[in-house]
């Protein structure tokens, strides 16, 4: 019985590495979350190129199988992830933002950053519209 595969794309939020041979990213798009869970036993292709390639904020593809991780987090496996935008600029860390938040001075001059870290403030574009 072959596994039911799918296709997504989203951004880069956060990487979690849990030795050499598990990575787990967590993608965002459409405001949706999915963690992969990407092992060197799934993956088609040069798992450390994946691993020194993919940054935080990088704009990926993403074929695989979905499933849930051990702690019932919606997950997907993926055979194959292709990179289809780079990140110039490095994104802050989620966690920082949502302790900290971004300050006054960087909402007003850098919106798109604004914009991609906070789903707060899409919402409130969203509605506005």
């Amino acid at each position: 019985m072959e596994e039911e595969s799918v296709s997504l794309a989203g951004r880069v939020m956060s990487m979690r590495s849990a030795g050499n041979k598990l990575i787990f990213l967590d993608l965002v798009g459409d405001e949706h979350k999915v963690q992969l869970m990407c092992t060197s036993n799934n993956y088609e292709g040069d798992f450390d190129k994946l691993h020194h390639d993919v940054k935080r904020g990088d704009i990926i593809g993403v074929e695989g199988v979905p499933g849930r991780s051990k702690t019932g987090e919606l997950s997907v496996r993926p055979r194959k992830v292709q990179l289809l935008s780079f990140c110039l600029h490095m994104l802050p860390k989620q966690h920082e933002v949502e302790v900290h938040g971004l300050n006054k001075d960087t909402r007003y001059r850098q919106r798109y950053l604004d914009l991609i870290m906070s789903n707060n403030v899409k919402k409130v574009f969203k509605v506005r519209n």
